[in-house]
Parts: C-alpha cells; structure tokens; sequence
C-alpha cells in the first residue's frame, strides 16, 4: 500500500494527471468515488450516464486516458456505452472498468461481450484503485 500511497503522491505533483471519465447514475456514489479517485490524483471528468459520458467522450477523447463506468443507468447503460466505445476506432483504444453492483455470470457475460476490460464491485476503493492503476501502467 505505500507503494501505491508513492504513485498517488508523485502523480498528483506531476502535471500529467491521467483523466478519467467516470459514469454513475447515483449521485451519492459518483461523488464517493469521484472524491477517492482525486485523492489518489487523478482528474475526473463525470457523467450522471452512459449518454452524457457519450457526449464528453466524443468532445475530449484525447484527453482521457481510462474509462470508469457504472452498469444500470437510465438512457445509455454502460453495457451500451462499452460497445459504442469498442466498435468505434476512434474511441476503441481506451480501456473500459464496469463499478457495479451487477457481477453476476450473466452479467459479466454479457460484459465480455461488449468489451468491458475488468468488472469492480462498488465499494472496495483499495480494489478499484489498483485495477485503475493497473490498466494505466502505474503500479509496480
């Protein structure tokens, strides 16, 4: 953990913040995980759904290095969002973490299909954080 604790610190010294785009429908939870994703110093760039994520992603793609999305949202769900964002060249680079509460074998089957890279439970932050540092090529 204090290596982890080291990446988080120089990062947020660094002026090459990675830039997440995080996309939860619940406001009490995206700011919850908004909140620990910016103390382990990264930006976030939020969305209250996969639509409005959509948008921002079409408008800053080259800034955004990860995308972190909730499941069950109402007008674009992350299954949705995930296979736009893999069926698109311009988007399909960027890797995908579902949060959710959803991880049932269907569930993740059905997230496989569409491209998700890694599947997170809410709520286990130690998790979630090295998973996204994983996938950005910041843990040792």
């Amino acid at each position: 953990f204090k290596d982890d604790a080291k990446i988080a610190q120089k990062m947020s010294e660094s002026n090459d913040k990675k830039i997440l785009l995080f996309a939860e429908d619940s406001a009490f939870f995206r700011h919850q995980v908004k909140t620990f994703m910016e103390e382990d110093g990264f930006t976030v760039l939020e969305a209250e759904d996969g639509l409005i994520a959509w948008e921002i992603l079409k408008e800053r793609v080259a800034d955004i290095d990860l995308v972190v999305t909730d499941l069950e949202m109402p007008n674009m769900d992350g299954f949705q969002l995930t296979h736009k964002i893999k069926n698109d060249p311009k988007y399909s680079h960027l890797d995908v973490i579902a949060l959710t509460s959803l991880a049932s074998e269907a569930h993740i089957e059905k997230g496989k299909m569409v491209g998700i890279d890694e599947y997170e439970i809410k709520l286990d932050r130690e998790r979630l954080m090295k998973v996204i540092r994983k996938y950005l090529n910041l843990s040792k």
